[in-house]
């Protein structure tokens, strides 16, 4: 039975976290919420690419691993309470052999069996709710693999179907911005919050809290609904406390060319 509780509560200082994908888009995000709430943070990066951290560098324990080789991830999990996964792609390269399975299946099941040889109770998996606009269905089928593969773990687990994330300020799709519009006028607006597009901040926000939240043999399915709940509830508890605004801070983001969470793997042989 899937137990879907989801109201924010206080954190448990110091809990062990490590952040796959954590120089993203989302993944450093995640990273600084995770602090501010008091987690002992790892983040797991791809190789040579510790920069990207920022100032988060030195605030964090940084190990370098590639999701795409089993090998290179052993050991890099043990002493964590939990995992979080935000490594995939919305871009396959049929040129260079990488598919959508090969993005968000691959990097997911590898991690998921580091979680399970290092003793990691708990592991967070960062899905979709749907497709963004544009992107192929295989997107989907690719992370709904992912989900059934975690199911059948024996880890504790969370399984975040996130909606499309934006940064608010930046430019988006016409279409999006209509669903946001239509998502705020009350009793309408219910029926297109599951699809409607959420800011990368309070998502961020609500992925720490349910990573360091979580009891070992939790298995929550969190929808788009949850996640803006959770991830606002946050906020205004952290904005209570000056010195832990909600506030973040990146040298640059993502652009359109730049991989959506900050890594591909390398060319398949």
């Amino acid at each position: 039975m899937v137990k879907s509780s989801f109201e924010s509560s206080i954190p448990q200082q110091g809990k062990r976290v490590l952040v796959v994908g954590a120089t993203g888009f989302l993944g450093y995000r995640v990273v600084r919420a995770l602090l501010d709430e008091g987690a002992v943070v790892t983040a797991l990066v791809p190789p040579k690419t510790i920069d990207q951290l920022g100032a988060l560098a030195s605030r964090v324990h940084v190990v370098e691993a590639d999701v795409w080789n089993s090998a290179s991830l052993k050991g890099r999990a043990r002493n964590q309470a939990a995992v979080i996964h935000l490594v995939g792609g919305l871009k396959p390269d049929p040129m260079r052999g990488v598919t959508f399975r090969h993005l968000n299946f691959l990097s997911a099941r590898n991690t998921m069996q580091m979680a399970v040889s290092d003793g990691v109770p708990h592991y967070i998996f960062l899905s979709a709710n749907y497709a963004p606009i544009g992107v192929s269905s295989e997107y989907i089928v690719s992370k709904r693999e992912a989900e059934t593969y975690l199911r059948k773990t024996g880890l504790g687990w969370t399984i975040v179907r996130a909606p499309s994330l934006f940064i608010p300020g930046q430019a988006r799709h016409p279409l999006y911005m209509l669903i946001s519009a239509l998502s705020r006028i009350p009793l309408l607006g219910w029926a297109f919050l599951p699809i409607s597009p959420l800011a990368v901040d309070t998502a961020a926000r609500g992925i720490a809290n349910l990573a360091i939240t979580a009891n070992a043999n939790d298995e929550r399915l969190i929808v788009p609904g949850q996640l803006r709940y959770l991830g606002r509830q946050v906020e205004r508890r952290l904005s209570r406390t000056a010195s832990n605004a909600p506030t973040f801070i990146k040298p640059k983001d993502a652009d359109d060319d730049e991989p959506p969470f900050g890594w591909l793997p390398p060319p398949l042989r």
